[in-house]
C-alpha cells in the first residue's frame, strides 16, 4: 500500500466523514446517497448484504430499517459484529450453491431487498477485472431471485465493460424498473457503477427500452462538505 495512495484516502470528504460518523467504510455513503434518493430500504424491511465486510453497509441498513427489521450480512471473512441485535452476520461465499437455503434459515421471514457490493481481487487488467465483478453482480442476481419477495429490490456493484448490456437485460427480467447510478460517494475516477432493479415480479421477457446514462445527483453529505 503505497504512501501516495494512503494520502489520497486522507484527503476523500468521504472517507474523513466515514471517520467523523462511525461509518465502517466511505462506501457507507453509496448506500445512503442511493437510498435516499430511491427508497428502496424501508424501516421493519428485512435486507441480505452480499460481500457485507467491513459492515458500512449493514450500519446504513439498520439505521433505515430500525428495531423493527431485521438485517443479514454475508461474506467470505467475518465481519467484526455490530451492537445492534437485529444485525447478523454469516462466514460464506456467494458462489455457493447452497447459500440461498442458509439465508432462508437465518431470516425472520421473507427478503424485501438484497443488497452486494462484492468486489473480486483485483488483477489490475481491465478486462479480467471487469469480467470477474459482472461474474459476481450475476452470483448476486441468482440469489437474489431465489430469496427476494415479489415487489423487492436489488442494489448491486458492476464495473463498466462490454458484458453491462447483457447484465441489464438479464436484470430486467426480473425487475419492472432498473436504474443505473453513480453515487457522489463513488470515486470520478473509478469504473464502478450500481443497478438498482426495483418491484422485483420475476423472471418475465425483457421489454426493450432506450439505454440508460449513470444517474448522478448531490447527496445532503456532499452538499455539506462543500460549505
Amino acid at each position: 500500500m503505497s504512501s501516495r495512495w494512503i494520502q489520497k484516502r486522507r484527503r476523500d470528504q468521504f472517507y474523513k466523514l466515514a471517520k467523523e460518523k462511525g461509518y465502517r467504510s466511505r462506501a457507507s455513503f453509496k448506500l445512503l446517497q442511493t437510498n435516499r434518493s430511491y427508497r428502496f430500504i424501508k424501516h421493519g424491511q428485512n435486507v441480505v448484504d452480499l460481500g457485507a465486510a467491513p459492515g458500512g453497509w449493514l450500519q446504513i441498513a439498520r439505521e433505515t430499517v430500525g428495531e423493527s427489521g431485521f438485517i443479514l450480512g454475508v461474506d467470505k471473512q467475518e465481519i467484526k459484529p455490530l451492537s445492534w441485535r437485529n444485525v447478523v452476520t454469516i462466514v460464506a461465499d456467494i458462489e455457493d450453491p447452497n447459500l440461498s437455503n442458509l439465508i432462508m434459515e437465518k431470516m425472520p421471514g421473507r427478503v424485501d431487498v438484497v443488497l452486494s457490493d462484492a468486489s473480486p481481487n483485483l488483477t489490475g487488467s481491465w478486462d479480467i477485472d471487469h469480467a470477474r465483478q459482472v461474474y459476481l453482480a450475476n452470483k448476486s442476481l441468482e440469489i437474489a431471485r431465489r430469496i427476494l419477495r415479489r415487489g423487492g429490490a436489488f442494489f448491486v456493484k458492476a464495473f463498466h465493460g462490454p458484458d453491462l448490456q447483457d447484465f441489464r437485460s438479464n436484470l430486467g427480467r426480473s425487475f419492472e424498473t432498473v436504474r443505473i447510478v453513480k453515487p457522489p460517494a463513488s470515486r470520478s475516477d473509478s469504473s464502478e457503477i450500481y443497478f438498482l432493479g426495483l418491484n422485483y415480479v420475476g423472471e418475465r421477457h425483457l421489454v426493450s427500452s432506450p439505454e440508460e446514462q449513470p444517474e448522478r445527483y448531490v447527496s445532503e453529505e456532499d452538499t455539506a462538505s462543500r460549505s
